[in-house]
């Protein structure tokens, strides 16, 4: 009942094509990410999976999951797939696995490359696991600590390119710039503050009520944008980029004083 009845007949067609094709093969099939957070968007999610395999996948498993991530993407272009197949005891582990899985991202599957799963996933998948196929997750450690550590290396690095690097900063000129890094680097100040997660347009609702009403007309734009709905507050996009590259660098820092780093917690 928690899977938007949009992308319903996209999962059934996935999970009918890997019972049918590999029969074998897959344990479970979890989502995580906005859908998990019941907070998926139409218009900007991802579809976020974690399938549970019951074994190495081999080379033909590669190449039957590739023609099945072929024909999903043929049929349901609007939503991607992204998300990886492990094993059972892969579940919470830190760093990168060896040997590499097959991991399914930006419209290719992947093999080679050795994959470093996100802490949140498994905070996701531990916590509020949703399950399309499969029984209940067996238990796993998620290291909170280790989870805090990673999203402030990420906030260091890639939320504070939006600050320095051209490329990054002039996404901010477009709509979907503007609600994916305002929103995005929120979420990361809603976890420091509150120890939890919580979706894009959530951080978002919590930002207005915990920071300073200057920065309001901004937050409020991202929400706006990422959920269709109010008019935009700004005029000139030229503007609102400025103001977000603005934002961006008094949230990162206001996460990086001693007063937002909170002391981890459960």
């Amino acid at each position: 009942m928690r899977v938007p009845e949009l992308i319903q007949p996209l999962l059934n067609e996935y999970l009918t094509l890997v019972q049918r094709e590999l029969p074998d093969l897959m344990i479970g099939l979890y989502l995580v990410g906005s859908i998990a957070l019941d907070a998926f968007n139409a218009r900007y999610s991802d579809i976020d999976f974690t399938t549970i395999v019951s074994r190495p996948c081999t080379e033909m498993d590669v190449e039957r999951l590739a023609r099945i991530h072929h024909q999903i993407a043929t049929n349901y272009p609007r939503w991607p797939l992204q998300g990886s197949y492990l094993q059972q005891h892969n579940l919470g582990h830190l760093g990168k696995i060896s040997p590499p899985y097959p991991f399914y991202s930006d419209g290719a599957l992947h093999t080679k490359t050795p994959h470093e799963e996100d802490s949140v996933t498994w905070w996701i998948l531990k916590t509020i696991e949703l399950a399309i196929f499969g029984p209940e997750l067996p238990p796993f450690n998620v290291d909170w600590d280790a989870l805090i550590e990673k999203m402030h290396e990420n906030l260091n690095s890639y939320w504070k390119s939006f600050t320095m690097n051209p490329r990054r900063m002039a996404w901010l000129l477009t709509d979907y710039g503007v609600q994916w890094a305002v929103l995005g680097v929120l979420r990361q100040f809603y976890t420091f503050e509150e120890n939890d997660i919580i979706s894009k347009t959530g951080a978002g609702e919590y930002a207005l009520k915990h920071l300073p009403v200057r920065w309001h007309s901004l937050i409020r734009e991202a929400i706006n944008i990422r959920e269709q709905s109010g008019e935009t507050r700004h005029k000139f996009k030229i503007a609102r980029a400025i103001e977000a590259v603005r934002f961006l660098k008094y949230v990162i820092a206001l996460c990086n004083s001693e007063s937002t780093v909170v002391q981890s917690g459960n």
